[in-house]
């Protein structure tokens, strides 16, 4: 009897800690879409997020293919040889980020026609000044 309670236990704290890295992971997500589109915190948490999600559909697949004799061998060997090209990507990125985090130039307004877009002007007035030109 004493081994079945701290069985559960275990277990408990197990759902707990999963839990809790839900959490993290949805609070991860909020912050990462707050910040601005330059930060190269953002596009490295971006990065590590898309790997994350293709980890998780990678698993998640596994299930319905398990049963299929011969699809299941080609995934056993294709998905963790294309989790390791993703994953080596990230870190190779992720290396080129955090020593030259500004790398990448920030993408400056488009011009149209030789004119500069309108500054310092709400949304609407720049549309219905573009759509007075037509």
């Amino acid at each position: 009897m004493e081994a079945l309670s701290s069985i559960a236990e275990i277990l408990r704290d197990l759902l707990i800690f999963v839990a809790v890295m839900a959490v993290l992971l949805i609070v991860l997500i909020v912050v990462i879409a707050w910040m601005p589109e330059h930060n190269p915190l953002k596009r490295l948490l971006t990065a590590l997020s898309f790997r994350v999600g293709a980890t998780v559909a990678a698993g998640a697949l596994a299930i319905p293919i398990e049963p299929i004799p011969g699809l299941d061998v080609l995934y056993d060997i294709g998905a963790p040889l294309l989790l390791l090209l993703c994953w080596v990507s990230f870190f190779r990125k992720a290396s080129g980020t955090i020593s030259d985090p500004y790398a990448r130039p920030v993408r400056q307004p488009a011009t149209t026609g030789g004119h500069s877009p309108p500054q310092n002007r709400s949304v609407a007035k720049a549309i219905i000044r573009r759509f007075a030109r037509l």
